[in-house]
This record gives structure tokens, C-alpha cells and sequence, in this order.
């Protein structure tokens, strides 16, 4: 029976115990690829049941472990580390750590760290085993010693007494005088409450200078091995020394460990670290529980940093004794933030402040806040007024760095204070030293602070509540080191950046217009601390999607004026990164990124209200330094913001609604109706009149016209033309802007003078008058009573205006010019406005009858209710309203200017000088530049030459001005842009539709012209009278005959332009020729002439220039739709019937005669032809040895037959008509 026993004893023994054996081999498997680690894993899971199968496991682990570290085979150590990561959570983890090397410990996550782990090891066996007791030296003199102890435990309220009795002890039992100093000591670390008897028995104790400080000292040494175990009243008995000044803090800071390197290398460990957590953070864990651990032992270890520091706890007792000066001396000589990072030392901190603002902040806040209680410090001062804040708060607020906000509540009342004082003194933020403090705890603090907190839209609206009172280049001062410095110093901040960029990139790959809102809630959130981070990975998204701007602009709404402001000053750091070019490598366009930034601007500026007067500085300083592309800027905010559009491609209604009033301007005039953008505008407008500074836009974008022309920069034409053109968009778009706004209208008659302008701004004349028209009618019109019955008032206050303008335009040219065409007409032509000499009074009838058919939709509209209905129907009445009181003023002061113009037509134009000669500097300096100023600017030219055609203005001829304008064509062609050829050939359309009225209409042309001093073309003396002079006016016919000659004209100049093979002539032609389709071509055979260019230019440009193919296939598909309506020349002038007769004959003949004679006529007709070329050659060498050598085209003199008008436009070689050398004259400058 026993051996029974025995037996099953034993079979239930190795029941409960491993097969080692199995293990070994199944390892060894494992190693060679037999087997899966999942099998190995598995035979562990199913046999760990009881505590002697883990403890196999563990040994055989244990001689695995050993063998797989001394194998030359890598691999095999891999699988072994694999494997037992796969079991470490079947097995006890003590067992694990008793038997396992340290490394593979560390490497399946049983220690952090090895080392560590080794020295807690070895320090642990050496207490246990090797550390020996002290000797307990109370055992020679118990007596002695007994009767000191109690002495010192139960004082007498003498200290002198109590020293004498001390003095007895030692003499009696001869102790030792330092072990009493330390049993003094150490008595009164545990009788602190008595801390001032004890301070009294050390002063009255006789010792030698330095023996106290180096009895403190050799305690702190004693525990300087294991810094955790000094005891607090140490650290509180040597602050009390030191505030009662018994020992020096620098003395005793010898013997605190750790030392300064030791610590810096700690800090510069710690940044290291959260550098490498920022790192790793961006990148996909699927351990969720092993990231927990993580944050768990980083913030154990940011706990422990500290504690086991006797510089930060000495500093701790310190403040928490009110003796503060010597602990801010103490944190001087700690690394950075070293008593903020241990909890305890930022809480004594925050118990400091509060104490010390408790009262004040009673008196700062509203009386319905209820002020809790706080800790009371003793011997620390409160503060009592300001100046005692900028004493006490200040440099412990400092000290806090990021930290503060780990206390919302003492964080808040800073806040409250700040916001108290900043609205107090408002008026003197710039000079005030308080306030200067507060922006400095604001920068170092306050916006570190609000970082590390993860969402508080309270702390936010606080800190916007103060910083809105500061101008704007103070707050972006602040937010340049909150987001370029702020997030490099601590590494609490720089883990918090890293985790504030994966949460935006989260949100940002999510977001579309479907789910704006709860992704939109979820950007305000992150943006209420961390703006800065969130606001640079948005704009970075923008610059790389643009279709990214509107998801984005919609889902901003939940965000703080903080963040909006923040936003601001991120989107002027991105428009100027350096590195980072806003032209293309070509150097042909603007970058895309720039353009989506700007896009961006405009619809943010727009839909929320952000402060722009930092944007428009920018642009400002950006003008100022030659870098006119950013004015891209400005273009977009002032579109968006405004309504205003600038653009080339509008329509005949919106041009007539821009001959007319603001009202019908804002309702007719552009694509989107200005009304939706009411507020924007109106902040707009604050933002151009605070300081004035739409002045020097005005003035800078301007300049930057010429600048681009005659600057220094190397740039591709088509560049500097389209630059171009964007800052005569911008420009005007602003001017629009300026004068249609009644707040800024006003300023604008702060003004300077056109001489300053020009003289000393250098400004062109078309600018200087662009921004003077609204200045110089307001003049005109201020201390007199409008009355279109009695206009003299208006002509005499315009005559005096206009006086002093002509002094000052004198000054713009050379003497010469005012030989040929008086100031007064330059200062009229220039001061007058589309809308001072056209009266749209058709548009205003629209637009009435546009706003009647919507109130008549309201009105039979069901769904609407019975108030949105009468709402909407009150607006709409009140702008008829508008519409005709707007149009009532526009023809009062129409007929004003109308008599103005009557009273002054006959001074224009001089009678010394020949009418060529003045019709040309006319065109010079008054009709070429303004008609390439804006599109209505081209329709009031051609409006101002019919009305000096109409009012008979003397010495003004409508023929010689007509002729001027279609000879030379191609050089203005050439030398425009893009806008300014669109402009021009909506000037040349304008001309063309006054000469086909009259080419249509025989009646309407002796009617306006037959007898008209304009179309007078031959004027001589007559032979019989010294006095008289035969006048001949031009008669229909011979007006058909001229029309013909410049219809070839233009043709030939479009042809010259396509020949030419230059890019910007072939573009500039064909945007004038698609300007002037309505009226020309006319004449069949010259636009065959052109539809064989059009065919050539596209053959050769599909593939060189596609943009160039684009335009050409454009036009002539709509010539081809227009070819029903050409006529023939036959039929649009006269031709003489015997030409054709002397041709049909001479075909007859030829068809009719032999072939012999057919040959030797044609022999003969080629002989004509080259004598009458030779001729024509010979003609044109006397004439240019004539006129100085000018240049012709005799190529394109001979590809489209000139047509022979019977009658000359210039008439006779008298000094009014124009000679065949004057001619060339003009053709050669």
C-alpha cells in the first residue's frame, strides 16, 4: 500500500510538471522552419496550468535564452524573442524576471529599461547582503545623551535657558559638540511648529562659522545616493535657515545634488525624447493598449524627474515658507522649467499667486463672481495695487512658463486681471510699462499655456478679450513666436504639436461639403489652443487642393476671434515664404499655390469677419519693394469682399449700367448683385479708411505700371504684360471701389493735387485723374444750386476749376503740345466721367421694368409667406425708388455738363496750328491712353468725339480725326496687352458703329454731316477775294468711297499684325478683331483677305502656340457665321462701271483671240506690270528720301487692292490739309 502511495504520489508529481524534453525540441523545430511559432506558442498555452509547469517553462526559457544570445545565427535569437513575445502574458512575470537576461526582459516589454533595472538590481542585493548597519554612537554616553534628547524635546520657553542646560550636558558627559549641532537638527525636523525656538537655540549655540551649513550640507550628501528618501523637513529646516538668513543658499547649493550638467543633460534628454515621440506619433499604431502604457510612463517619468531632485524640492520649501526671492534665486541656476515640471513645485507656485492676487482680484472682477477661498502663506505679501501686481505676479508668472494653465482656476483670474487693466488704459498701450509686462507674460506664458490645455473656448475668449487692444503688429509679433519658437523649447509643447498635427491631418482627410459641420466643430475645437498648428497644415491642404477653399471656408464658422486672428497672421506668413517663388520656373505665369492663397483671402475676408489691416500692410510693403504680383491680393479681397468685378468679357448692359449712377452700377453693373455683400463691403470699407492707407494703395499700384514697363527686371513680355494689366484691374477695381462707397467718397477729397500727383508721386495723368474726377466734381458742384433751367452758376464754379486744373496740367508736357490743343481741353477731357456725358436712361427703364417682374413673382408666388412677401416687395420698391431719383440727378447733371461742354467747345482746339497736327496730339495725350484705360473709359472716347462732332467745336475736323485713327493701326495693336487691345478694340467698335449709321443712312448723313464744318475736305482761298475761302463739304458718296478706304486700312493693319508671326501682335489682333465683329469686316473680298490669314495662322500655330490656335479657331468660327451679311464692294461704295467694262472686254478678247496672240499680250501685260512696279518703287525711294527714310509695307501694300476714292481726305497742300510728306512725317514717328 505504501508503495501504491508512493506511485501515484509520483504520477500526480509528473502529471503537474513540463516536458522540457518537448520544449527543447520543439524550439529547436522552430529554429530549422518546421514548425510555426504558433505551435510553440500554443504547446505553452495548453500546459501552464499549475505553478511547477510555469516554473519548466521559465527554467527551460531561461537555458533557451542563454543559448540563443551565444549562437553566431541572428536568426535564431529572433525567433526565440518572437516567440516569448507571443507567451509572455500566459507566464508570471516574477518568475519571468528572476530567470531571464535583462536585454530580452527590455525587448518583450517586461522593464523599460535594462540598465536601470540592473542598478535597482544591484542596489537592492547590496542592502540586503553586503550594507552594514551604523554603529549607534548614543551607546557610549546614553546618559548623556538621553538627557540632551529630552532637553530638546521638552524646550523651556527660554532658548538661552535651554542652551545653557545643552552647554551642562556636554561638559558633564563630554559629547560631542557637532553631534549635538546635528541632534539639534534632526530634533527640529520633527518638531517643525517650533521652528522658531530652534532658530533661536542655533544662533545662541556656540559654533564656528560654516559648521551649521556644512552639517546641512553632509545630510543632503548622505542621501544624495538615493535622492527620494530625504526626508521633507530637511528640505524646510534649510529653508528656514535660509529666509532667516542664518545660512547662505549659495553655500549649501554645493552639497544638493543633482549637479547643473547632470541636469541639463536630463532636459536636453527630455527634448530629445519628445522629439522622437513627435516622430513616431504620425505613424499608424494598432496597439492601443501598448500607446496607453506609453503616455502612462511618460508622464511617470515627467512626475519622477523632479522628485529626485534636492535643488527642486529645496526650492519647493522655499516658496512654501513665503520666502520667495531666494527660491527665484535658486530656479535661476535650474535648468529651464525644472520646478514647474514636478507637480508639487508648480502647485506651490500657483498657491503663491494665489494668495498674493486673492484680494486685488476681488476688486478687478464683477462683484456677483464668487472668489473662493485660498491657502494662506505666511510673511508673503498680497498685492494691493498695480504697480505691487507688476512687483509680485510678474516673475512667478515667468517662472511657470507653459504650466500655468495645468490650474484653470488661478489661470482664469490672470486672464480677468489682464483684461481689467488692458481696457482701463487702453488709450496708452504702446507706452505704458504694465502693459508692455503683459504682452511679455503673453508671449512666454499665456500662449505656451493655452497650448497644453486641450479644449477651453473660455481661456481663449479671455486672452481675445485683452490682446484685441493691442494693434495688430504687437498680436502678430506674439503669434510669430507662439508658432516658430514656443512649440522648439519644452518638450511637453513639442509632443503637443505633434499630436495637434495628426488630429488636423485626421480631420482634413475626412473633410468634404457633405460633412462640413461635425468635421467643422471638430476644427474649432483643436483651433481654440493650438491655432498656429492646425492653421499651417489647413493653408498647406489649400495650396495643394483648391478645391479644398470652400469645405474649408464653411467649416471655419466654429472658430474664436483668437483663432480668426491667428488665421490671419498664418495666411501672411504663407503669402511671404521665402522659400517658395510666386512666378513659375517659366517665368511665364503666377504659381498656383500663390493664386489659391489669394482665392482663399477673399472668400475667408469675406464671410467672416477678420481684422485686415495687417493683409493690407502687407500688400503695402510688397508695392513698396517692387513686387507687384501681389497685388493678386488685393484684387481678390477687394472682388469678394465688394462685389466688384473687373473683367474684359462684359456684357453691352453691364458697360451702358457703367455709364450711369452708383445705384444702377451696384444692380446692373456686375455678374453677382452687390447687395450680397453689404457687410463685407462695409468692413472693407473701416479697413481702408483706418489710417488712410487706400491712400498709398492707390498711389503704389499705379506706380507699379510704369515700374513693370521701365523696371529692372528681366521678364518675359507676356509676363510684364500680364502683370500688367493685373495692376491697371486692380487699380481701377479700388478706385471703383473707393468712389462708389459714400464712407471712403469723402476722404477722397483729402486728396493731394493733380501737380503733387504727378510731380511728386509720378503718377500718369490717366491715373491721377481716375482718382481726382469725384474731388474735382464735388468742387464744382459745392456752394451752388443745381438747376438744369439756370445752368450758369454750374459753368462759372466749372470755368474757375477748370482754370486752376489747366495751370496745373501745363506742367505735364512741353509748350509745343498746348500749340496744338489748349489745357482746357486736356483738363476737361480728363476731368469728365462716363457718366457726366452719357445718360443711360434705357438701362434705368430696365432695370425698372427687370425689378417690377420680380416684384410681380413675389407677389404671385404661394409658398412665400405673407412677411417674406412684404418684405421682399419693400426692398424692391425702395430700389425703384433709388433707380429714379438716381436717374433724375444723372440727367440734371448731364444737361449741366452739356452746357458746360457748349459753353467751352470753341477754346479746345487752337487755330494756329494745322488740324492734322492737333487731331493727332489729341489722339496722343488724350484719346489712345484713356480708351486703354477701362472698357467704359473706350465708350466715353468715342462718345466725347461725336459730341465735338455734334456741337460743331471749332477747328475740330471729324474727317481728318476718323482718318487718323484708322492709319497705323498695327503700332497700337502692338504695343497693347491683352486688356488694353480688348479695350481698344471696343473704342475702334464704338467708331465704327458712328460711321455705319451714317454709311447706312443717306438722310441721317445730310442730316449730321453734310453740312458739318467736320467733313469739310477742301478749303481754299478764294481767287477772287482775299477774305473769302471756298469751303467744300463732303458729299455721301465720297464719304462711301473714304469708308472703304479704312475698312482696307484695318484690314491691312490685322494683316500686317498676322504676318508678323510675334505672339502678342497675333493675340492683340485677334482680340480687337473679335471686339469689332459687329461692324467690320463688311466687304466681302477684304474679309476673304482676312479668313486666309485666320486659316494660316491657325496651320501654323496648332501645334507651336495652342493658345493662339484657340483664338483663331474662335474667330473664324464666328466669321463664318456672319458671312451671310457681307456684301460686296460694288455694293458698299461706288465703283466706276467703265473699270468693270475695260475688264470684260479684255477677258472677251482673250477668250476670243489665238493662242499666239493670247501669249504675246500676256507677254505685254507682264511687261506693264513690272514698269508699273518699277514705277511704284521709284515713287516710294523720292518720297523717302523726301520724309527722311520711312519705313512702308510694300509686302502688304501689294496683298489686298487698295480701293481709289474719288476725293482725298486731306484736300490740298494748304497748312490746313494734310501733304503726302506730311504724311510720311506721321508715318515715320
Amino acid at each position: 500500500l505504501r508503495v501504491v502511495s508512493y506511485y501515484n504520489e509520483y504520477k500526480s508529481y509528473l502529471s503537474n510538471r513540463m516536458d522540457t524534453k518537448k520544449l527543447y525540441g520543439l524550439f529547436h523545430d522552430c529554429y530549422e522552419g518546421k514548425i510555426k511559432n504558433d505551435d510553440v506558442i500554443g504547446f505553452i498555452k495548453s500546459n501552464n496550468s499549475t505553478a511547477e509547469q510555469q516554473n519548466d517553462i521559465a527554467d527551460m526559457l531561461s537555458v533557451l535564452d542563454i543559448e540563443s544570445t551565444t549562437k553566431e545565427d541572428v536568426k535564431d535569437r529572433e525567433v526565440f524573442v518572437s516567440v516569448l513575445q507571443g507567451v509572455v502574458k500566459y507566464l508570471r512575470h516574477d518568475i519571468l524576471k528572476e530567470r531571464l537576461e535583462y536585454e530580452t526582459l527590455e525587448r518583450v516589454k517586461l522593464i523599460s529599461n535594462s540598465k536601470q533595472f540592473n542598478t535597482k538590481y544591484v542596489r537592492t542585493r547590496t542592502k540586503l547582503f553586503y550594507k552594514q548597519q551604523k554603529y549607534n554612537l548614543l551607546r557610549e554616553e546614553n546618559e548623556g545623551y538621553n538627557k540632551l534628547i529630552t532637553e530638546l524635546a521638552n524646550p523651556s520657553s527660554d532658548p538661552q535657558t535651554t542652551v545653557d542646560n545643552i552647554l551642562k550636558l556636554i561638559g558633564r558627559f563630554d559629547l560631542d559638540p557637532n553631534r549635538v549641532l546635528n541632534l539639534i537638527l534632526e530634533t527640529w525636523q520633527n518638531y517643525l511648529e517650533n521652528s522658531e525656538f530652534f532658530l533661536s537655540l542655533i544662533r545662541l549655540f556656540p559654533k564656528q562659522q560654516g559648521s551649521l551649513c556644512n552639517m546641512l550640507g553632509f545630510n543632503f550628501s548622505f542621501y544624495s545616493a538615493d535622492p527620494e528618501e530625504t526626508p521633507d523637513s530637511l528640505f524646510r529646516v534649510a529653508a528656514f535657515l535660509i529666509h532667516k538668513k542664518v545660512i547662505d543658499l549659495h553655500e549649501l547649493y554645493n552639497y544638493l545634488g543633482p549637479s547643473f550638467d547632470e541636469m541639463k543633460a536630463q532636459y536636453n534628454k527630455a527634448l530629445v525624447e519628445a522629439r522622437n515621440t513627435a516622430k513616431n506619433l504620425l505613424t499608424v499604431s494598432l496597439n492601443k493598449d501598448e500607446d496607453a502604457d506609453k503616455d502612462q510612463e511618460r508622464d511617470q517619468e515627467e512626475n519622477n524627474s523632479s522628485t529626485c531632485n534636492q535643488k527642486v524640492k529645496l526650492c519647493i520649501a522655499l516658496i512654501e515658507i513665503g520666502c520667495w526671492t531666494e527660491a527665484d534665486d535658486l530656479i535661476h541656476l535650474l535648468a529651464p522649467f525644472c520646478v514647474p515640471r514636478d507637480p508639487k513645485g508648480r502647485q506651490v507656485i500657483f498657491d503663491l499667486l494665489s494668495w498674493r492676487i486673492h484680494e486685488f482680484y476681488k476688486t478687478c472682477v464683477n462683484s456677483a463672481v464668487t472668489v473662493k477661498h485660498v491657502k494662506e502663506i505666511a510673511n508673503d505679501p498680497q498685492v494691493k495695487s498695480w504697480s505691487d501686481f507688476s512687483q509680485l505676479v510678474f516673475v512667478p508668472l515667468a517662472r511657470l512658463g507653459p504650466y500655468l494653465a495645468r490650474s484653470a482656476v488661478l489661470f482664469t483670474k490672470i486672464l480677468r486681471i489682464f483684461g481689467r487693466y488692458v481696457r482701463d488704459h487702453k488709450d496708452k498701450l504702446i507706452t505704458d510699462p504694465i502693459a508692455g509686462q503683459i504682452m511679455t507674460i503673453t508671449n512666454d506664458v499665456i500662449l505656451p499655456s493655452l497650448s497644453t490645455v486641450s479644449c477651453n473656448y473660455n481661456f481663449t475668449s479671455l486672452i481675445w478679450d485683452y490682446i484685441q487692444h493691442f494693434p495688430y503688429h504687437i498680436r502678430y509679433r506674439l503669434y510669430a513666436k507662439w508658432k516658430n519658437e514656443a512649440y522648439k523649447k519644452n518638450p511637453v509643447l513639442i509632443v503637443t504639436k505633434a499630436e495637434t498635427v495628426h488630429k488636423s491631418r485626421y480631420i482634413l482627410k475626412r473633410l468634404t461639403k457633405e460633412n462640413v459641420k461635425p468635421f467643422g466643430r471638430q476644427i474649432g475645437r483643436v483651433s481654440h489652443c493650438n491655432p498656429c498648428v492646425i492653421f499651417e497644415q489647413i493653408l498647406s491642404q489649400i495650396q495643394r487642393y483648391d478645391n479644398m477653399i470652400l469645405p474649408i471656408v464653411s467649416a471655419l464658422k466654429y472658430l474664436g476671434m483668437l483663432s480668426f486672428d491667428v488665421l490671419s497672421y498664418c495666411i501672411i506668413e504663407a503669402l511671404s515664404d521665402p522659400d517658395k517663388e510666386k512666378q513659375k520656373e517659366e517665368d511665364t505665369n503666377i504659381s498656383w499655390w500663390f493664386q489659391v492663397l489669394a482665392q482663399f483671402c477673399g472668400h475667408i475676408y469675406k464671410k467672416y469677419s477678420i481684422e485686415l489691416s495687417g493683409l493690407l500692410q502687407y500688400i503695402v510693403n510688397q508695392l513698396k519693394a517692387n513686387k507687384s504680383t501681389d497685388l493678386l491680393i488685393l484684387k481678390e479681397v477687394v472682388q469678394r469682399m465688394s462685389g466688384i468685378e473687373i473683367s474684359e468679357e462684359v456684357t453691352e448692359s453691364q458697360l451702358e449700367a457703367g455709364c450711369g449712377g452708383s445705384v444702377l452700377l451696384a444692380e446692373a453693373g456686375f455678374f453677382s448683385p452687390i447687395r450680397h455683400t453689404e457687410r463685407s463691403n462695409q468692413r472693407l470699407q473701416e479697413a481702408l479708411s483706418k489710417e488712410k492707407i487706400w491712400l498709398p494703395l492707390c498711389i503704389l499700384a499705379s506706380q507699379q505700371r510704369h515700374s513693370l514697363i521701365f523696371g529692372n527686371d528681366e521678364r518675359y513680355t507676356k509676363l510684364t504684360a500680364r502683370l500688367y494689366d493685373q495692376c491697371q484691374d486692380t487699380f481701377t477695381q479700388l478706385g471703383q471701389f473707393l468712389t462708389t462707397n459714400p464712407t471712403i467718397n469723402q476722404c477722397l477729397n483729402a486728396l493731394p493735387s493733380f501737380e503733387e500727383l504727378c510731380t511728386m508721386y509720378h503718377l500718369q495723368a490717366d491715373s491721377a485723374f481716375f482718382l481726382l474726377r469725384t474731388k474735382l466734381s464735388d468742387q464744382i458742384k459745392s456752394g451752388i444750386t443745381l438747376d438744369g433751367e439756370t445752368p450758369e452758376p454750374y459753368i462759372e464754379s466749372s470755368d474757375k476749376a477748370m482754370s486752376v486744373l489747366s495751370d496745373q496740367v501745363k506742367l505735364m508736357y512741353s509748350p509745343k503740345v498746348w500749340d496744338k490743343i489748349s489745357p482746357r481741353l486736356f483738363a476737361t477731357f480728363w476731368s469728365l466721367s462716363a457718366s457726366d456725358i452719357i445718360l443711360p436712361t434705357a438701362r434705368y427703364d430696365a432695370e425698372i421694368e427687370r425689378i417690377e417682374g420680380l416684384i410681380k413673382q413675389v407677389n404671385d408666388n404661394d409658398e412665400l409667406a405673407q412677411r417674406r412677401k412684404d418684405k421682399e416687395i419693400e426692398r424692391h420698391k425702395e430700389m425703384i425708388t433709388k433707380l429714379q431719383e438716381e436717374h433724375k440727378a444723372q440727367a440734371l447733371n448731364h444737361s449741366l455738363v452739356t452746357a458746360r461742354l457748349e459753353a467751352e467747345k470753341d477754346t479746345w482746339f487752337t487755330s494756329s496750328s494745322s488740324k492734322v497736327d492737333a487731331k493727332m496730339q489729341f489722339l496722343q495725350v488724350c484719346i489712345i491712353p484713356r480708351s486703354l484705360f477701362t472698357a467704359t473709359d473706350a465708350i466715353f472716347c468715342a462718345k466725347f468725339v461725336d459730341i465735338c462732332h455734334t456741337m460743331q467745336a471749332s477747328n475740330f475736323s471729324t474727317l481728318i480725326y476718323f482718318d487718323r485713327i484708322f492709319t497705323d493701326v498695327s503700332h497700337i495693336v502692338t504695343n497693347c496687352t491683352d486688356n488694353e487691345a480688348s479695350r481698344y478694340g471696343r473704342f475702334l467698335n464704338e467708331t465704327l458703329s458712328g460711321i455705319a449709321r451714317w454709311h447706312k443712312d443717306k438722310a441721317l448723313y445730310e442730316k449730321e454731316c453734310r453740312k458739318s464744318p467736320g467733313f469739310v475736305h477742301v478749303v481754299r482761298n478764294d481767287p477772287n477775294s482775299d477774305e473769302k475761302r471756298i469751303e467744300k463739304y463732303l458729299d455721301y458718296e465720297n464719304f462711301r468711297h473714304v469708308c472703304c478706304k479704312w475698312h482696307f486700312k484695318l484690314t491691312k493693319a490685322m494683316v500686317f499684325c498676322f504676318d508678323s508671326k510675334d505672339y502678342s501682335q497675333i493675340r492683340n489682333a485677334l482680340t480687337v478683331l473679335n471686339k469689332i465683329l459687329p461692324q467690320f469686316p463688311v466687304v466681302l473680298n477684304l474679309a476673304q483677305a482676312l479668313e486666309k490669314r485666320i486659316l494660316k495662322v491657325k496651320e501654323e500655330e496648332k501645334t507651336a502656340r495652342p493658345d493662339l490656335y484657340a483664338l483663331a479657331m474662335g474667330y473664324s468660327a464666328q466669321l463664318n457665321s456672319r458671312k451671310s451679311s457681307f456684301i460686296a464692294e460694288d455694293k458698299f461704295h461706288h465703283v466706276e462701271a467703265k473699270k468693270s467694262a475695260n475688264t470684260d472686254n479684255s477677258n472677251a478678247n482673250s477668250r476670243n483671240s489665238s493662242p499666239a496672240s493670247r501669249k504675246e499680250k500676256r507677254a505685254e501685260s507682264v511687261k506693264r506690270r513690272e514698269e508699273l512696279e518699277s514705277e511704284k518703287k521709284r515713287r516710294r525711294e523720292d518720297d523717302a528720301k523726301k520724309s527722311g527714310g520711312s519705313g512702308g509695307r510694300q509686302s502688304e501694300e501689294k496683298k489686298i487692292k487698295e480701293p481709289s476714292p474719288k476725293v482725298k481726305t486731306n484736300g490740298t497742300r494748304d497748312k490746313d490739309v494734310e501733304s503726302d510728306e506730311h504724311k510720311s512725317k506721321v508715318r515715320k514717328k
